[in-house]
C-alpha cells in the first residue's frame, strides 16, 4: 500500500497508560505529512516537463519522418522551394533582357561587347549552383532538427534520471522515519518495563 501525506495526517493511535506523547506523535506524523506531500508535487513537475519533452519529441519525429517520406528530390523546404522559384523567374527576366540586349548590340555593331560572350549554358550552369546551394541548405536544417531530437532525447533520459532519484529519496526518508518511529516505540517500552 503506497501512503500519501493525508494517510499520514489522518493516522490515529490509541491511547495506552503509559503511551507517547500524543502531541510529540502528531507532530512528528505532520513533518512526514509535509514531506512526503512535497515530494509528491516534485514528482508531479517532473511528470509534467517528461510529458512536455515527449511532445515535442512526437512532433520532431513526425517532421523528420515527413522529411524522410519524401523523394530525393522534393525534400527542399517550401520557404528554399519559393526561393528558388523566385530566382528561376528572375533568371528568365535575365535571359530574356540578355537576349533582347543582343539583339539591339547586334543591330548597332559587329557584336564585339560583353554580352556576347554569354552563353545559355553559363546560365544554366549558374541556375545550377543556386539549387545546389538551396539543396545544401535544406540538409543543414535536417541535420539542425536531428541534432535538436537528440538533445530532447538526452534531456528526457535526464529527468527520467532525476525523478527516480527523487522516488529513492522519497523511500528512504519514510524508511528513515519509520525506523526512528519503532526505535523510539521500542525504547519507550524498554523504559516501561524496567520501570515496573
Amino acid at each position: 500500500m503506497r501512503l500519501t501525506y493525508l494517510d499520514i495526517l489522518e493516522q490515529c493511535f490509541h491511547d495506552k497508560f503509559r503511551g507517547y506523547n500524543k502531541q510529540e506523535v502528531d507532530t512528528f506524523l505532520h513533518l512526514v505529512a509535509d514531506d512526503f506531500k512535497s515530494m509528491a508535487e516534485d514528482l508531479k513537475e517532473k511528470d509534467r516537463q517528461i510529458d512536455f519533452k515527449i511532445e515535442e519529441i512526437k512532433k520532431q519525429k513526425e517532421s523528420l519522418q515527413e522529411l524522410s517520406l519524401r523523394e530525393p528530390d522534393t525534400r527542399i523546404p517550401p520557404d528554399v522551394e519559393e526561393e528558388l522559384r523566385a530566382l528561376r523567374k528572375e533568371l528568365e527576366e535575365k535571359d530574356l533582357l540578355i537576349q533582347e540586349m543582343k539583339k539591339t548590340d547586334e543591330s548597332r555593331s559587329n557584336g564585339s561587347n560583353l554580352f556576347s560572350q554569354l552563353t545559355p549554358e553559363m546560365l544554366k550552369e549558374k541556375a545550377k549552383k543556386i539549387i545546389n546551394t538551396a539543396k545544401q541548405h535544406a540538409e543543414k536544417h535536417k541535420a539542425n532538427a536531428a541534432k535538436d531530437l537528440d538533445s530532447l532525447h538526452l534531456e528526457i533520459q535526464k529527468l527520467q534520471k532525476q525523478k527516480q532519484q527523487l522516488m529513492d529519496n522519497i523511500r528512504a526518508t519514510a524508511v528513515e522515519h519509520l525506523n526512528k518511529f519503532e526505535a523510539g516505540t521500542k525504547n519507550r517500552n524498554a523504559g516501561n518495563s524496567v520501570q515496573d
